[in-house]
């Protein structure tokens, strides 16, 4: 019998031009803090306007990819490169903590753009260059890209939920070989998800909380405008209530929906938590770029409101997040077991690894 299953598509680029692209946004990066810096609003309207809604659909589509040319990823490997990193190998207890720190610090970064980020083009930057900071010492100090990349990076937990149906794998344009920096390598294991973690309690946690707790949180950001030069206790709390109480809420749901599913509803679950935090993302985002939201004078890239037709945002809406359901759960191709990557050779001959 001949077998129907296709097989997962890859898409290979000479490492020359891998190389061209991470300079290339290696460069940007060093622009847009420079903007931030010194063109504020210039800044702040590439950065979070123009770069940031772009992410998120990256991420679902092409995770290999955004991983090959993160201009952070690349920045953080820089002391191994230049042969002044210790190397240590993490160990299982270390990896799930700075897992789990990357999502804390996931959530307490997001609504602090309401209260100063979205709005101070030095607070970003300073913001940035923390992160940068960060990826380095974990770069002198840990091996490869355990972490940073693969651990303790806040985006790193939303590339896992985002990226377990990626459009092609690709090449692995920072790995040449496989030195098992980590135990369970995001960008060559299969169908990586949030949830796909080892039996580690800190990490079952931090996935748990993403997989079930994001969409909600992000539900209740959109809901929150942003609070130029009048920060306060009730404006602190708000910020943050929003978010953290609406990802309560959705957390609840999905412990009550997994509580008594299989396996494969508990995955079709987690696909399915993941579609809708990334549709609600757009449902708000889309339409307040071109000024329509919910708080017109919040996150514009480019003001539309007056030209526009009254219809728009509501179909820009149903739009996207029609595109997402059916690229994550209905396109047939969503059961292909990919990955974001292909594993290079091992450094070491190495025997029953599950790839």
């Amino acid at each position: 019998m001949i077998s129907t299953k296709r097989k997962p598509m890859t898409v290979s680029l000479p490492i020359t031009i891998w190389k061209a692209l991470q300079i290339s946004f290696w460069l940007i990066g060093v622009l847009l803090v420079l903007l931030l810096l010194f063109k504020p609003d210039l800044g702040i309207l590439l950065f979070w306007n123009l770069l940031i809604p772009i992410a998120p659909a990256l991420l679902v589509l092409l995770p290999g990819v955004w991983r090959n040319i993160c201009p952070l990823s690349s920045t953080a490997l820089f002391p191994r490169k230049l042969k002044f990193s210790k190397a240590w190998q993490l160990t299982t207890n270390q990896q799930a903590w700075l897992y789990l720190l990357g999502v804390i610090a996931l959530l307490l970064i997001v609504p602090l753009r309401h209260l100063l980020l979205n709005t101070s083009g030095l607070a970003t930057a300073v913001m940035l260059l923390v992160a940068v900071s960060l990826a380095v010492t974990m770069g002198m100090l840990v091996k490869w890209r355990s972490g940073w990349c693969a651990t303790a990076c806040p985006i790193h937990s939303v590339e896992r939920m985002y990226g377990s149906t990626p459009l092609f794998t690709t090449d692995n344009a920072h790995c040449h070989q496989c030195e098992q920096c980590i135990s369970l390598c995001p960008d060559s294991t299969k169908q990586m998800t949030s949830s796909l973690t080892r039996s580690h309690k800190l990490e079952r946690l931090a996935a748990t909380l993403m997989t079930g707790g994001f969409f909600g949180f992000i539900w209740g950001w959109n809901h929150v405008p942003d609070y130029r030069n009048d920060i306060n206790l009730s404006t602190v709390i708000s910020a943050y209530a929003w978010p953290l109480l609406s990802g309560m809420i959705t957390l609840l749901v999905y412990l009550v929906l997994t509580s008594s599913a299989n396996k494969k509803q508990t995955q079709f679950i987690n696909r399915l938590f993941a579609t809708l935090a990334i549709s609600c993302y757009y449902w708000y985002r889309i339409p307040s770029l071109f000024g329509v939201g919910l708080f017109p004078n919040d996150g514009v890239l480019i003001d539309l409101s007056a030209s526009l037709p009254s219809w728009f945002p509501l179909v820009i809406k149903f739009a996207s997040a029609y595109f997402f359901f059916w690229f994550m759960l209905i396109r047939p191709n969503r059961l292909k077991k990919q990955s974001w990557s292909i594993r290079p050779n091992y450094a070491i001959d190495v025997k029953n690894i599950n790839a």
